[in-house]
C-alpha cells in the first residue's frame, strides 16, 4: 500500500515534545510507517495565531531546526524533497519522501522577502492563514469576513513565481475565492490540503460544492482531513461519505488524503499513520475502484507534486 498525505502536524508535535521522527507515541512515526511501500508526507510547521513578526520568525526557526535535525538522523529512511527529481529519487532508492510546508502565513512576518527565504530553505507549500486572522488573510474563525489583504495579494503572487504552492485550508470564504482568482490570473492550481465536504458535514473549516468544483476546474487537490468533527462522526463511513460525494461531484483525480494527524482528534479507527490500511480497505469494501482508492491515497498527489515542483 502506498500513501501521499498532505498534511500533519507531527514534526510540530516532535518539536515541542522533544519525541523523535523515528519512533515514539504520535500519531505518526517513521517505525509505524515501515509496512506502507510508498509514502510521501508533507510536513507543516504550524504557527500560533498570536505569534507575530520577531516572534512568529524564531518559532519558526526553532520547528525548522528540529526538521532539519529529524531528517538529517533518518536520512537513510527519508529524504527531504524540495523538487519533483528528489520526489522520484527518493522513491525509486526504497527511501520516503519528506516535503515541508507552513501551516500559517505568520512565518512571513509581512515581508514579501521572506517568501523568498522560505522557497530557499525548501519551503513548497503554505497554507494562507490556521484558524484566526495575520497580514496575509483571515481565517474561517475570524471575525474578520474580508479577502486577502493587499499584501496578501502580493504574497500569493509571488508564492506562484516561485512555484510555493499555495493552501486555502483554514481560509474563510473571501479569501478562498480572492486565491482561486489569483490562480486563475496566473494559470497556477492550489489546494486545500485538509479539508471535507461542508455537504457532508456542515462546518467552516469544510469546502462547499462550489468550493470544491473550482478546485477541480484549477486542477488542484483536496485532502481527506480525518479529524472526527470535520467528518462529522466518529466513523470511518462518514469518511466514505465524504470521499464518496466528492467523486460524485468529479473529483475522481482531485481527492487525495490530508490526514491532520498530530494536529487533531480523529477518527478512533484510524489514529495513526499504521491504522491507514483499514480505511484503504473500508474504501475498496464499499465498492470503490481500487484504481480510484490508489488515486486518492497516492496517485492523484503524487502526479499533481511531480507537475508542481520544479
Amino acid at each position: 500500500m502506498k500513501l501521499f498525505d498532505l498534511h500533519c502536524d507531527t514534526i510540530t508535535e516532535c518539536s515541542i515534545e522533544n519525541k523523535k521522527l523515528l519512533k515514539n507515541d504520535l500519531h505518526i512515526s517513521i517505525k509505524d510507517a515501515q509496512y506502507l511501500s510508498e509514502w510521501v508526507q508533507l510536513f507543516a510547521i504550524w504557527m500560533p495565531d498570536d505569534y507575530r513578526g520577531e516572534q512568529a520568525c524564531q518559532y519558526f526557526e526553532n520547528i525548522y531546526h528540529t526538521y532539519n535535525e529529524q531528517m538529517n538522523k533518518n536520512k537513510k529512511l527519508i529524504s527531504k524533497c524540495t523538487t519533483s527529481k528528489e520526489i522520484e529519487q527518493a522513491i525509486q532508492s526504497g527511501k520516503f519522501a519528506s516535503i515541508l510546508t507552513v501551516e500559517g502565513g505568520s512565518a512571513i512576518a509581512g515581508d514579501l522577502d521572506r517568501i523568498g527565504y522560505l522557497h530557499e530553505i525548501g519551503v513548497r507549500l503554505v497554507t494562507l492563514t490556521w484558524n484566526g486572522s495575520n497580514e496575509i488573510a483571515n481565517g474561517c474563525m475570524s471575525r474578520d469576513e474580508s479577502g486577502l489583504t493587499s499584501f496578501g495579494k502580493d504574497a500569493v503572487r509571488k508564492m506562484h513565481d516561485l512555484g510555493i504552492i499555495v493552501d486555502v485550508s483554514h481560509l474563510n470564504d473571501a479569501g478562498f475565492y480572492d486565491v482561486a482568482k489569483l490562480s486563475q490570473d496566473s494559470g497556477k492550481p492550489f489546494v486545500a490540503t485538509h479539508s471535507n465536504s461542508d455537504f457532508i458535514c456542515a462546518h467552516k473549516r469544510n469546502l462547499t460544492n462550489e468550493q470544491i468544483n473550482i478546485i477541480i476546474e484549477n486542477g488542484g487537490l483536496i485532502g481527506i482531513n480525518l479529524f472526527w468533527q470535520f467528518v462529522g462522526a466518529d466513523s470511518c463511513d462518514f469518511v466514505y461519505r465524504h470521499i464518496y460525494h466528492m467523486l460524485s461531484l468529479g473529483a475522481q483525480n482531485t481527492i487525495a488524503m490530508g490526514s491532520d494527524f498530530d494536529g487533531c482528534t480523529t477518527v478512533t479507527q484510524l489514529s495513526g499513520i499504521d491504522k491507514m490500511h483499514i480505511l484503504y480497505d473500508y474504501l475498496l469494501s464499499r465498492n470503490i475502484e481500487q484504481k480510484v482508492v490508489d488515486a486518492i491515497f497516492f496517485d492523484n498527489a503524487y502526479n499533481f507534486f511531480i507537475n508542481n515542483l520544479s
